[in-house]
């Protein structure tokens, strides 16, 4: 009788654990709270910095911010955080109107990528 008692305890310790480990797992994924610029912004005029925050700290190296849109000229360069949970770079080059598209991707702890958008345009106002 104890023997059987003493297996039933052994299977729920291996349950726990298992639970513990897959909600480790489940954890360690980065999620993104906010970013500048906001994804789906309407600018009028080009960005130089952008940023983008997530809810626990990313690791610099290893992550990577790129920028597309038309001509495809304008680069994120100098990637770095302010310690605010955030990765952080200059867009250098120019920047033309229309729809732009800023990648991040991301390395968490558990070795997994990430990735992910954000969308905006640029549209600056006719000169007079």
């Amino acid at each position: 009788m104890m023997m059987r008692n003493a297996g039933a305890a052994g299977a729920l310790v291996l349950v726990g654990l298992a639970c513990v480990l897959l909600a480790g797992q489940a954890s360690a994924q980065i999620t993104l709270e906010g970013s500048t610029p906001p994804d789906g912004a309407a600018l009028d005029g080009p960005v130089r910095t952008v940023r983008v925050w997530f809810d626990t700290a990313p690791p610099v190296e290893g992550s990577t911010l790129e920028m597309s849109g038309p001509g495809n000229r304008a680069k994120i360069e100098g990637l770095h955080t302010m310690g605010e949970n955030d990765l952080m770079g200059r867009v250098t080059g120019p920047m033309p109107n229309g729809g732009w598209t800023m990648t991040w991707t991301i390395v968490g702890a558990d070795g997994m990528e990430q990735t992910g958008t954000i969308t905006f345009s640029v549209q600056r106002p006719p000169r007079r």
